[in-house]
């Protein structure tokens, strides 16, 4: 009967501990929407439908050819290793080289409102842009 009730005890605090966890998570989940100088530049996409926080990241390849900055491709990316810690939203994505070789690029997003955020790239270089996200419906 003792091993019947721990193992009920250890399954109560591993669904409370997955639903704090959610809980937490849920504030980050929707569309977080880039720009640079008033135009859109990326969009992150966050759920938690699999139950832990994951999701997409898009970045906006933008031309100055023709006088006007445009978008002229879009370059969408998974989410590798998302994780929040307080304020903070980190992860990782693959990226392809204009060689043709591929690179890992880290990621941080830092909550500064219920729906504002900055992200930045911290291994893409010291003039890697902190760009604000604004949280869409």
């Amino acid at each position: 009967m003792n091993i019947r009730a721990f193992g009920i005890a250890a399954l109560a605090i591993a669904l409370c501990a997955t639903v704090k966890a959610q809980t937490t998570n849920d504030g980050w989940v929707g569309i977080w929407h880039a720009t640079v100088g008033g135009k859109p530049s990326a969009l992150l996409t966050l759920a938690t439908d699999a139950g832990a926080l994951g999701g997409t990241f898009v970045l906006d390849i933008i031309s100055d050819e023709g006088g006007q900055p445009h978008v002229i491709a879009a370059e969408p990316h998974v989410l590798l290793s998302p994780q929040v810690a307080g304020n903070t939203l980190t992860f990782q994505v693959k990226m392809r080289h204009l060689d043709g070789g591929s690179v890992v690029a880290s990621f941080e997003v830092k909550r500064t409102a219920a729906d504002k955020a900055t992200i930045h790239c911290t291994d893409c270089g010291e003039d890697a842009p902190v760009v604000a996200l604004v949280k869409g419906l």
